[in-house]
């Protein structure tokens, strides 16, 4: 399956800034900004609006990240983050092994499943719910389905297995 990573993290946004003082200082920038942006930019733009005094300077950090797509963890300094979200943007598909599937009639036709087998991996399997969106094969090769949210966690589980966050 093949997934646009950069479409699920466009709406996150960062926190870059500093703690000249004892708060921190500094904005919050999109993933667009970032992209767009080096670390140079973002420390003399840092320097002229929020060190006018000039005062010793600390390195500039990731400090906050209202996380909508849920899929960053951890610490990331400045110029890393840049090049993570840079190599994530130019890459249009990331593949993932998520064998999941929609939940149609023509889902049963394609596996070419007798019925006996069709019948067994429903019996043996875990279908939540007959209107379920999504639906695959547990490791036994029995049916299991999903919802909408199911089907996003187990996207978003396979995204973080590829070692961008």
């Amino acid at each position: 399956m093949q997934i646009n990573v950069y479409e699920m993290i466009e709406d996150d946004k960062f926190f870059i800034g500093s703690y000249p003082d004892n708060f921190s200082k500094g904005r919050w920038f999109t993933v667009e900004e970032l992209i767009y942006s080096s670390y140079e930019k973002i420390e003399a733009e840092y320097l002229e609006k929020y060190n006018p005094i000039e005062q010793p300077e600390l390195e500039l950090g990731v400090f906050d990240i209202d996380n909508v797509s849920g899929l960053w963890s951890g610490e990331y300094d400045v110029s890393s983050l840049i090049d993570k979200l840079r190599e994530i943007e130019s890459t249009e598909y990331y593949e993932i092994d998520l064998e999941i599937y929609e939940f149609t009639e023509e889902f049963f036709e394609e596996t070419g499943m007798s019925v006996y087998d069709v019948a067994r991996a429903v019996y043996f399997g875990n279908i939540k719910g007959w209107n379920d969106d999504y639906i695959g094969f547990n490791g036994y090769g029995n049916f299991e389905t999903y919802s909408e949210t199911d089907y996003q966690s187990q996207i978003d589980m396979y995204v973080k297995d590829l070692g961008l966050f």
